[in-house]
């Protein structure tokens, strides 16, 4: 149990020194964000992996849960298991906290986990349509047995996000497509920008359609392209992605690492409306 302990612990040292790295891939970056970025609400305030410009809007509130075949450590399968829960403060803000946790195939947990803190301000907004909309945010990353109480140990991930939304000639089918500049920053070094991008399909208030780019604008590096799809049932969703889907492995490089050229997220998520509620309540008693 020691030496998968040294081995897990490898995959995220090399996941954060290797993105603050000015040479490291795309592919590398891609997946060290799955491992640190909470839950979206998938075509909501996010893609998949890349954030939205939108928040989750004022008072409300959502629980996601996500796991992820992260490959084998010694012949045995490892996943990578994520719980977030989000609340919208206001129209523009929302703050987050992830727990995030590796489990043996036989369900037995380990003792290494990796909390995430994450903020996002939209700093832009006129219109729901078609004007972009902008926000700001910011993932703080625990590298150190989930204490926040040294800046070494923090890993934080700033972002700037551009969303536009677009009705498909009715809300019944809305298209948006997001744009995101962000970079690493860890014990006073800073990475190099990195660009990703994504689309997303809303049909009928009910159906998801996602697809993200993650590692645009660089030569002589991977991009990476993740799809997935979600379907909404009042307060629950239930989603699946699909990371990494058209290059070859993506690999830590650890001789007791393994991981396949794609993976799998299952994605669970409930979601109370607090904000909206109220405000249809609001606007029925103001009718009366």
């Amino acid at each position: 149990m020691k030496l998968r302990k040294m081995v897990l612990t490898a995959i995220m040292v090399f996941w954060a020194c290797q993105t603050v790295s000015a040479a490291s891939k795309q592919s590398e970056f891609a997946l060290f964000k799955r491992s640190i970025n909470p839950d979206y609400n998938w075509g909501e305030n996010g893609v998949i992996t890349v954030p939205k410009a939108m928040p989750a809007g004022k008072g409300n509130i959502y629980l996601a849960g996500s796991a992820q075949d992260s490959g084998t450590v010694e012949g045995d399968r490892i996943f990578l298991t994520s719980v977030t829960g989000v609340v919208g403060t206001s129209d523009d803000v929302e703050f987050g906290y992830t727990r995030r946790q590796f489990i043996w195939d036989n369900l037995d947990r380990t003792d290494l986990s990796m909390d995430t803190y994450s903020f996002k301000a939209r700093i832009f907004h006129m219109t729901d349509s078609i004007i972009p909309q902008i926000a700001l945010g910011m993932n703080a990353v625990s590298l150190n047995d989930n204490e926040f109480d040294r800046q070494e140990d923090i890993l934080f991930n700033p972002y700037l996000a551009v969303t536009m939304r677009v009705p498909l000639f009715t809300e019944k089918a809305v298209l948006s497509a997001t744009a995101v500049a962000e970079s690493i920053y860890n014990e006073g070094e800073t990475s190099d920008l990195y660009f990703s991008a994504g689309a997303d399909l809303k049909l009928f208030d009910m159906l998801y359609l996602m697809a993200e780019v993650q590692g645009m604008g660089k030569e002589d590096e991977d991009q990476v392209v993740n799809l997935g799809a979600k379907v909404k049932m009042g307060w629950v969703s239930l989603g699946v992605a699909v990371y990494n889907c058209i290059q070859e492995d993506v690999s830590t490089g650890d001789p007791g690492f393994s991981d396949d050229s794609s993976d799998v997220r299952a994605y669970a998520l409930v979601e109370i409306p607090l904000g909206k509620m109220f405000s249809k309540s609001e606007n029925k008693t103001d009718t009366n």
